[in-house]
């Protein structure tokens, strides 16, 4: 059974599809329970891709049927565990339907709309956060729909849906696994919380992916306009940014960054510059509660208590304000050192990965679909232990954001507190910097390739739009190993060929030029 062989690998994507979908359509939103089965999905999630990176055996078919299932149960089930869709949609029929601004407004200006009774109360006194590409992304979408609930929560579902199948598709194009589909399709975050809860954090990851994918092709307005988008959805995404400096920078390639960061700049200048004045205003008031799985949890019980000051909201104690500041230094300070160790590598997504994940670890309010920004960008067929510490951490948060708080007062509950609230993310952050200081960067070796390459072809490699400069590129040293053997052959037949040439003529020319003799 644990052999690795087929009968467990389909009995492992039987338990992964059938943990998302409970996850997704049937398990309450905050249980024990819950949190008991977002660990066995992962777990589950991990040993299937282990075991497909060390020898594929199932097919592209099953993997994809197994990811549509679980992301088809995310669509169909209204969200469960946030209510973060309905803000988006107070948002967008703030513009689509009332003419106002939710950067000067609230829901709560609007309460005759259709939807405001579906807002969470925490967020109906609270204007948008969001940046203004997301915010008329969001008013399209709620003039389509118009005052249908359904209709409103299905676009911004399918929209999520979609961009994961696009970021899973450009992964399989670069890197024609299985295992790597596998590690991020049925990770129980995507499925059963992103997709389903309408997560716009699915857009932010997509764009990070493709702006990795240009930053490889070192070009430099391309990568700029797509964080710059990426930012005016969300502002942390501008930390791809630092990746993007920094791993220019080794290839010796002046222009990447700075096309990259003056086209990001000026992109996201003119976006913000007709909000300013509302939007600062709104990100200044912006939620400084600290979240369950933040780095920031033991200081503030320590400080503040009353379980890290949850249980004081809407008041916030000074203490978490001052966390709040030093959480943005440390993940800034992250971003910087992981980018610059990480940058050696021979393609960006590394250091743009790193950069942009050090914001989930090192924030105070940070949310398991938080990580989505960076997983598709570090997702490979082999991943780095770095991507594998960004990706553990993402079930840790999603774990603990099962969790009910505060704690019952059950042995078990208590437990499972301290160790996925308290010690899993000073643990995750310990992991994060080692993996990142630790990472030579080193390039893989003519035996990688070799191995890569194997007896019948490539298996995978940079194929498509996130190619390597031609001269290192795997698939191009396998294409110009097959010209020198051809050529190679073709030189030994031509000798082989001269030399019976050669022969006849010898044997020949005595016939022809000797004469008997005369006596």
């Amino acid at each position: 059974m644990f052999s690795g062989g087929l009968a467990e690998r389909w009995s492992l994507l039987a338990v992964a599809v059938g943990c998302g979908g409970f996850i997704a359509a049937v398990a309450p939103p905050h249980a024990v329970f819950v949190t008991l089965v977002v660990l066995l999905s992962t777990a589950t999630c991990a040993r299937l891709a282990v075991l497909e990176w060390r020898q594929p055996r199932l097919g592209l078919r099953a993997v994809v049927v197994a990811i549509g299932l679980v992301l088809t149960s995310a669509v169909v089930i209204p969200p469960r565990g946030s209510n973060d869709v309905w803000s988006y949609a107070a948002y967008g029929r703030m513009v689509s339907v009332h003419n106002a601004s939710p950067y000067n407004h609230v829901p709560a200006d609007f309460r005759g709309d259709a939807l405001y009774r579906e807002v969470s109360p925490v967020w109906r006194h609270r204007g948008s956060v969001y940046g203004p590409v997301f915010v008329g992304f969001a008013a399209v979408g709620t003039f389509v729909a118009g005052d249908s609930p359904t209709a409103t929560r299905l676009f911004f579902q399918m929209s999520m849906a979609a961009a994961v199948v696009i970021a899973l598709a450009l992964v399989w194009r670069r890197t024609r696994s299985t295992a790597a589909l596998l590690w991020l399709g049925l990770h129980p975050l995507f499925g059963a919380a992103l997709v389903n809860g309408g997560h716009i954090d699915a857009l932010v990851g997509l764009a990070v992916l493709v702006s990795a994918m240009l930053a490889a092709k070192r070009w430099g307005v391309a990568t700029g306009v797509v964080i710059g988008l990426a930012t005016l959805i969300k502002l942390p995404a501008f930390l791809a940014l630092v990746g993007v400096v920094a791993w220019g920078w080794r290839q010796r390639d002046r222009q990447l960054p700075f096309r990259a960061v003056a086209t990001a700049s000026a992109i996201v200048t003119l976006g913000y510059l007709p909000f300013l004045p509302g939007a600062l205003r709104v990100l200044h008031g912006a939620n400084q509660t600290v979240t369950p799985g933040s780095l920031w949890n033991v200081p503030a019980e320590w400080l503040v208590g009353n379980d890290a000051g949850r249980n004081l909201f809407p008041y916030v104690p000074p203490a978490l304000t001052a966390f709040s500041y030093f959480s943005l230094a440390l993940s800034g300070v992250l971003a910087v050192v992981l980018a610059w160790r990480t940058m050696r590598r021979r393609r960006p997504d590394q250091a743009i990965g790193a950069a942009t994940a050090s914001y989930t670890i090192a924030a105070e309010y940070t949310l398991p679909w938080y990580t989505a920004w960076a997983l598709p960008v570090l997702a490979d067929r082999r991943p780095s232990p770095l991507a594998w510490v960004v990706w553990t951490q993402s079930a840790l948060l999603l774990a603990a954001w099962k969790l009910p708080l505060p704690a019952e007062g059950a042995v078990f509950h208590n437990a499972m507190m301290g160790l996925l609230t308290y010690a899993a993310p000073i643990a995750a952050l310990i992991a994060f910097a080692g993996a990142g200081v630790l990472s030579t960067g080193r390039t893989r070796t003519s035996h990688d390739r070799k191995r890569d390459v194997g007896v019948s072809g490539p298996v995978s490699g940079n194929v498509g739009l996130v190619e390597d400069p031609p001269r290192t590129s795997r698939l191009q040293s396998h294409r110009d190993q097959e010209e020198t053997t051809s050529s190679r052959r073709t030189r030994a037949l031509e000798e082989l060929a001269g030399r019976d040439e050669r022969r006849e003529a010898l044997i020949r020319v005595p016939a022809e030029t000797d004469k008997p003799e005369t006596e």
